[in-house]
């Protein structure tokens, strides 16, 4: 079961969006926070979904869940696009900002496919919850650890304002999409939501730089 439960969760988080998400956050946090909290996140959401992950929609209502992480992954995405100096970005470092990253891949996989194939066989195997617990932590675990590790290279690859632009719009795209799975609205809103936030977005990132600059 621990070997089936590994495979399971690995393959279906390949390109997943939380998946995309650590990469991006590469760009934001040195990489040691980065794979710390992502650990972090991991053990909670494994251990969520292989004790209570039968009773997450009644204690929080999904819609409240995709609401927190449409706000967290937009803030981060805004955030991103902040210039930031070496000293400001030194001080900024240690504050080991491991309970955001570890709250952003916790929200980014409530209600995910590998959440919830995780409850499904905790369910099925109620006298293998050990192996389950183990198997999705680790498949969680590399996949991410992957996805982390391809971030630093093609990062490494692209100047700094690029990198900054591709992974807020990662951020934003997750962001919005969780949104609108709470808040089904009509297309008319969906582009006018759109338009705000990249002019948003390339206003506050115009601001930031001119203020960096004097």
């Amino acid at each position: 079961m621990f070997l089936h439960t590994f495979l399971l969760v690995f393959l279906a988080e390949m390109a997943d969006k939380t998946q995309l998400m650590m990469m991006a956050l590469t760009n934001k946090y040195k990489t040691r926070s980065v794979i710390t909290g992502m650990i972090l996140g991991v053990v909670c959401i494994s251990a969520l979904s292989v004790l209570a992950g039968n009773f997450i929609g009644d204690i929080i209502p999904i819609q409240i869940i995709k609401l927190g992480a449409a706000v967290l992954f937009i803030a981060f995405g805004l955030l991103n696009l902040r210039p930031q100096s070496e000293d400001s970005h030194a001080s900024f470092e240690l504050r080991l900002p491991l309970f955001s990253i570890a709250l952003t891949f916790l929200l980014a996989e409530l209600g995910d496919k590998t959440q919830l194939a995780t409850v499904a066989l905790a369910a099925d195997h109620s006298d293998q919850h050990i192996a389950v617990f183990l198997g999705a932590s680790l498949g969680l675990i590399l996949a991410n650890l992957l996805g982390i590790l391809v971030g630093k290279l093609l990062f490494a690859r692209f100047s700094e304002d690029l990198i900054k632009v591709l992974a807020s719009f990662i951020f934003f795209i997750f962001g919005s999409i969780s949104l609108f799975e709470a808040l089904p609205v009509s297309p008319i809103i969906l582009w006018g939501y759109s338009v705000g936030l990249i002019l948003t977005a390339y206003f506050y990132y115009e601001k930031s730089r001119k203020k960096m600059s004097h």
